[in-house]
């Protein structure tokens, strides 16, 4: 409490005082309004980065595009917004937990104490008033039994002064004189009581009972004030204890943007160039009006007819806008061991970059729980429940990308003949995977030595079943908007709606092309072919009259538009 007292200055303003008091009590509210909308405003922001990432997140975060710089750091920006969003929800729990409930605690004692003294200084009032009126009671009382006194008197010494008068007339009048002094000497007796009490009453009313009313009440105020100091301290250290770690969110996105490098974009392009063959120099071919269509040119007969009379012509479609595991698989048994080997360490360079901005992220939550653990105050369970469970995520995550980069060491350790590299000590299910690992990487060489004109490999002693089977593929590892299946009975594949494409689109073929795979088409120059579907990846699906369907190469072929 401060040296001067509201009771000694104060004493003859008390309405004063009520209104300053009352006038805290509003500021005390305003207070609590201001920080339930600062709550507000932390969660909705906090919700609103939640939603942002969300919505700007990438689909296809597994495909070949995530390997760009840009991709990397772009995805660092997502992930760090959602740690920057769980400080604002962090904020918001430590001012509803050590502002808001105080600031309500506060109101309400306050309150209550105010309420409480100015219902002492009504009865104080009261009592003085009644004071008042005892001593006015009492003077009025000695005033009137003064004059009845007096009057007696004189009415005594007019019947003793008359000759006339009787002696009974006189011992009458001095009986009513006796009596009137009598009672004003008792209401004087009384009247002097009263003056003496109201004055020592109204001596403790203004020196003590009133001063210290009045000191209470500035107690109360002062309390309030102190109060809301420490309370908007706190508001302030909530916020200032977060700003570390946001500001080490934006130092992993700096760091994220520093590593953007075009050049290194631009060479993992050029890694994905296409292996075609440049065409051949046309031929003149002389005309024979007699032949057919289709013999005009030379082409492989027996090929044709053993393609014909396949059961099943099976399409695998060639874009990377299916699963990151159809990719891997379908998209790298046809390619030659160098870029099998080249795709191999690529994978492996995107599951390391994954495991770094996973172990970026589970630091920043040791931080938080850190946090957590020096300054309880700032946390609560339900928050310090859910970082663990974030940490229990990341944990499982970091094993799956483990476990999943050990695999593709084992397929690079494999196709390069090397020993496999040592388990990571992630659990028991890796090993029990390892030999279907290490069968799956044999059967890859197998498979891209009789492509590429090597020497066949041995076949792997186990094998997973249908582990990059090209003629056994199963729906978790195709996409099915990219294989079909066409029986003999000449129905055609369901068409998809292609971008670009319409139903009239044909096309003339250029040069021979002799099928590689099964699920490539025999063409000849020369014969006209109808597309199904262009999807831009250097391979187009195409069809003959009979329903035969498969992919030839894009730069064989010229579109010929039909008009309707």
């Amino acid at each position: 409490m401060s040296e001067l007292n509201w009771g000694e200055t104060l004493w003859d303003q008390w309405d004063r005082v009520q209104e300053h008091t009352e006038h805290g009590l509003e500021f005390t509210k305003k207070c609590q309004e201001f920080v339930r909308d600062r709550i507000k405003v932390e969660i909705d922001y906090a919700k609103s980065l939640r939603g942002l990432k969300k919505r700007y997140k990438l689909k296809n975060a597994e495909d070949d595009a995530g390997n760009f710089s840009t991709i990397k750091a772009y995805n660092v920006f997502l992930g760090q917004l959602d740690l920057i969003a769980r400080d604002h929800e962090i904020v918001a729990e430590g001012l509803q937990e050590k502002v808001a409930e105080r600031l309500k605690s506060v109101q309400k004692e306050t309150t209550n104490n105010r309420k409480n003294l100015c219902n002492t200084a009504n009865q104080l009032q009261h009592e003085y008033k009644e004071w008042q009126v005892v001593l006015e009671r009492n003077q009025q009382k000695y005033e009137k039994a003064a004059k009845e006194a007096d009057a007696a008197g004189q009415a005594f010494g007019r019947v003793n002064d008359d000759m006339n008068a009787t002696k009974a007339q006189v011992e009458k009048s001095r009986s009513q004189m006796s009596y009137r002094q009598d009672l004003m000497e008792k209401s004087k007796g009384d009247y002097i009581i009263a003056v003496e009490t109201t004055n020592n009453n109204q001596h403790e009313y203004y020196h003590q009972r009133w001063p210290g009313l009045i000191n209470q009440m500035q107690r109360c105020e002062e309390n309030r004030i102190e109060e809301l100091k420490s309370i908007l301290i706190e508001h302030c250290n909530i916020q200032s204890s977060i700003l570390p770690h946001i500001t080490t969110c934006i130092e992993t996105m700096t760091e994220s943007c520093e590593k953007i490098s075009p050049a290194e974009d631009s060479e993992l392009l050029m890694e994905e160039r296409s292996n075609q063959p440049y065409p051949g120099d046309h031929m003149f071919m002389e005309w024979n009006s007699k032949a057919p269509p289709s013999a005009f040119g030379s082409h492989n007969n027996s090929t044709r007819k053993t393609k014909r009379d396949r059961k099943k012509t099976k399409i695998f479609g060639r874009n990377v806008g299916g699963s990151s595991e159809s990719v891997n698989k379908e998209g790298l048994e046809n390619l030659p061991p160098e870029k099998r080997k080249k795709a191999f360490k690529e994978k492996i360079k995107e599951i390391e970059g994954k495991i770094n901005i996973q172990l970026k992220a589970r630091g920043a939550l040791e931080e938080i729980l850190e946090l957590y653990s020096q300054k309880p105050e700032l946390g609560s369970v339900e928050a310090m429940e859910d970082s663990r469970s974030q940490m229990d995520d990341i944990t499982q995550t970091l094993e799956r990308l483990q476990e999943e980069l050990y695999k593709y060491q084992c397929y690079l350790a494999a196709l390069m003949d090397k020993t496999a590299p040592d388990k990571p000590h992630i659990g028991s299910h890796l090993q029990a995977d390892a030999v279907s690992i290490t069968s799956s990487v044999s059967h890859i060489s197998h498979v891209s030595a009789s492509h590429s004109g090597d020497a066949e490999l041995p076949p792997p002693d186990q094998m997973s079943p249908n582990e990059f089977d090209p003629v056994s593929p199963t729906t978790n590892e195709f996409n099915s908007d990219t294989y079909y299946e066409v029986p003999d009975n000449n129905v055609p594949p369901p068409s998809a709606p292609v971008t670009g494409l319409s139903a009239n689109n044909q096309c003339s073929v250029l040069y021979d092309y002799v099928a590689q795979h099964d699920d490539e088409l025999d063409i000849w120059a020369g014969e006209a072919l109808s597309i199904v579907e262009d999807n831009g990846t250097g391979w187009v699906k195409a069809k003959r009259n009979d329903n035969e369907i498969g992919l030839v190469p894009g730069n064989y072929i010229e579109y010929v538009e039909l008009y309707s």
